[in-house]
């Protein structure tokens, strides 16, 4: 009897020193696929404005805490087809066993019309897709997604195309100034004024109509400068010489002046 129960107890203790299956190997080893740039709760791409280019980088990373290397196939794409961004990327890639690695996304443009074109308002959304190589066998690919913002860039731009070379004096003509919008988003001109120079007797009349009006881009979706009539009117006294004036516009969207 004394030899049975120290057969068992020598098998109870032979079972608490051998290591359990989850001890052995990781209770979780399934790989990790996330963003490593901040994306959250959306991302700004960086514009060029005068050359209508964009140029960033996005980071992803895979965490493989397998015993084995991991390779994955990896697809980038844009929802809804948008086509205003280009991504290089490695499309196949492996990941060391039990190490964190990090790839990178180059977005970049080539169209200039299409990047002016994309309203700001409306985020990119990107997609990449890791898919586990297998050798064949079917495994649930991974995704990870971000909301891309286009920024807001601003360029309002004053035109005058003088129709008459002259006007007499005490008399008047109209001409049109047109304000272009060359950025890509809705702008206006806050304020409008002319400034006449070594002609003390010509008068600029009605610019400041043209104030407070909202102007879309131009030539985005076939939209059209906003046309503003005004009157270039010399007084009965001003004598035979040629005068130089200046349209200064201000800008709401970002402040500055430009002028013709």
């Amino acid at each position: 009897m004394m030899k049975w129960k120290g057969f068992c107890l020598f098998a109870l203790m032979m079972l608490a020193i051998l290591p359990t299956s989850s001890s052995q190997f990781p209770s979780n080893n399934e790989w990790e696929f996330g963003w490593d740039t901040e994306v959250e709760p959306s991302y700004d791409l960086t514009l060029d404005g005068e050359k209508w280019k964009i140029e960033n980088t996005l980071v992803y990373f895979v965490d493989n805490p397998r015993v084995n290397d991991l390779s994955l196939v990896i697809t980038v794409e844009f929802e809804d087809d948008v086509d205003v961004l280009e991504a290089n990327y490695e499309e196949s890639i492996t990941v060391s066993a039990q190490t964190n690695e990090t790839f990178s996304i180059e977005l970049t443009t080539s169209d200039a019309e299409k990047v002016r074109a994309h309203s700001p308002d409306d985020k990119i959304t990107i997609l990449v897709r890791a898919e586990q190589d297998a050798g064949g066998a079917p495994v649930s690919p991974k995704e990870i997604d971000a909301k891309l913002n286009v920024p807001r860039y601003h360029k309002l731009v004053p035109e005058v195309n003088l129709v008459a070379s002259s006007v007499d004096a005490g008399t008047w003509i109209e001409e049109t100034l047109k304000l272009n919008n060359m950025g890509n988003s809705v702008d206006a001109a806050t304020k409008i004024e002319a400034e006449v120079r070594g002609c003390p007797l010509l008068d600029i009349e009605n610019v400041e109509q043209g104030e407070a009006t909202q102007i879309q881009p131009t030539g985005v979706n076939n939209n059209q400068p906003l046309e503003v009539r005004f009157k270039i009117a010399p007084s009965t006294a001003h004598p035979s010489k040629s005068c130089e004036v200046l349209i200064i516009v201000t800008s709401e969207g970002n402040g500055l002046q430009r002028s013709t």
